[in-house]
């Protein structure tokens, strides 16, 4: 005698389970590619971070810098060596305020507690153009950094 199943609860499980999985799943999708960022945001953000890295590689050789000018200040007098130690000294100090000042512009221009939620496209294209310059005077902070340190060592004889 076959016993007749209108409620069998194992079957209605196993359907809930079934469900509720590709209900999860589905959710999950749809939030994973709410929270992708556009190209844009990415194309931003790789430019930030460049830039960060820049920043980053020469911000421990402040130290050396201030160093250097120390080293020179004994040096600099009114013979034209001691003019040579003079505007080797101001290079230094000259890239020493620069990166004081590129620092304290980027962080007005790109605060820490700006918001990261959505930007609206406008707002990313004006940040990304100041991005771009900020990009090219962090390299150009880079290159006036190292030569200035190159150039006080050569003078001292440390190179």
């Amino acid at each position: 005698m076959k016993k007749n199943n209108i409620f069998n609860p194992y079957k209605k499980f196993t359907a809930m389970k079934s469900s509720l999985f590709y209900w999860i799943i589905s959710i999950s999708v749809l939030l994973m590619s709410c929270n992708q960022l556009s190209q844009e945001e990415q194309k931003f953000d790789a430019l930030m971070q460049e830039v960060i890295d820049v920043h980053d590689e020469v911000m421990p050789k402040m130290g050396e810098i201030s160093s250097l000018i120390r080293e020179l200040e004994s040096k600099i007098d009114t013979t034209e060596q001691g003019k040579s130690y003079a505007n080797a000294q101001q290079d230094l100090k000259d890239a020493y305020d620069f990166m004081m000042t590129w620092m304290g512009d980027f962080s007005n221009t790109f605060p820490d507690h700006e918001d990261d939620g959505d930007i609206d496209s406008t707002k990313l294209s004006t940040q990304m153009k100041l991005l771009q310059k900020e990009e090219v005077k962090v390299i150009q902070l880079k290159d006036q950094i190292n030569s200035s340190i190159e150039n006080a060592k050569k003078l001292l004889g440390k190179s």
